[in-house]
């Protein structure tokens, strides 16, 4: 089967819509976002959809009038690129709008100046594994029927039995974990 025939395949996951948490939507997600003045925090842990969430949010604020901008940090940035990270920032100026995803990655040293020079932009959302410096938009979480409605969404059917259950158990709950194994297992 060629990568591209795989129903787990990158882009076939990325073209997934974000599936929000019970009782919220876009529309109310946007309307918090607005009361707090476009600078909030998307918390949740590894894999459960903060980096799709952010993607799928750039049209919404395009809408809006806004241009954003999405930076990313992971565990392999360098301190070099912390360092000169806000002199990035500091060019996304209004109607600029700063999506930094993995701001986990930030020292409280790094992050003082990272908040200073995002100041000039439209909002700053940051997307981070716990509850801290900004306030919370949105805190995702996964369950296993979430993976499975996903899994149905992209292969057309269940997986056999408790599959789905001991699959997502393995990988702690990480969607994206899950979605790898299932990727290799159906290159077989």
């Amino acid at each position: 089967m060629s990568a591209k025939e795989n129903p787990f395949a990158s882009a076939k996951i990325e073209s997934l819509p974000f599936q929000f948490p019970a009782g919220m939507s876009w529309d109310s997600l946007l309307k918090k976002l607005e009361e707090l003045k476009w600078c909030a925090s998307i918390v949740g842990g590894n894999g459960v959809g903060k980096t799709t969430l952010i993607e799928q949010l750039v049209p919404k604020l395009e809408e809006r009038g806004f241009q954003p901008v999405i930076f990313r940090l992971n565990a392999e940035s360098s301190m070099r690129e912390k360092d000169r990270f806000p002199e990035l920032l500091r060019e996304v100026v209004a109607p600029g709008f700063i999506l930094l995803d993995g701001a986990e990655q930030l020292s409280t040293r790094h992050w003082l100046p990272v908040r200073g020079a995002a100041s000039k932009a439209a909002g700053f959302i940051v997307t981070v594994h716990r509850s801290s410096r900004l306030p919370v938009a949105v805190e995702l979480e996964t369950n296993v029927k979430l993976f499975e409605s996903l899994v149905t969404t992209l292969c057309g059917g269940k997986l056999p039995g408790e599959e789905a259950h001991a699959i997502f158990h393995r990988h702690r709950g990480n969607i994206r974990e899950c979605f790898r194994e299932l990727y290799d297992r159906w290159n077989g």
